[in-house]
């Protein structure tokens, strides 16, 4: 199973990584992508509560902030937690990763 997770809206993290470690727990065979934008990003800027263990660093998911959601969210990379991916065009990521079989959810 591969699936990309969307997250627009910091409050959306919670839900997101549950669902993540969720099917991490049901899934053996599984890779998965959560790929953050805009307001989603603003989430680094300072301590947030969220409970990334299990899945920051784990080998099947794979997490991707936006460039322009760091700049917009006043960030600078060394405010990202190693392991998580700065690229460009995060858009243009999800419509090949959708090309490549990976269900899209966006909550």
């Amino acid at each position: 199973m591969k699936v990309i997770f969307h997250v627009v809206e910091q409050d959306k993290w919670q839900a997101v990584l549950s669902n993540v470690k969720d099917i991490l727990r049901t899934y053996d065979d599984v890779e998965i992508e959560i790929i953050a934008m805009s307001k989603a990003a603003a989430l680094f800027n300072r301590y947030s509560g969220v409970d990334f263990d299990g899945v920051l660093g784990n080998p099947k998911v794979n997490i991707t902030i936006g460039k322009t959601a760091l700049e917009q969210n006043k960030l600078s990379e060394d405010m990202i937690p190693s392991g998580i991916k700065i690229e460009d065009l995060v858009i243009t990521k999800i419509a090949k990763l959708q090309n490549e079989g990976y269900a899209y959810i966006r909550l």
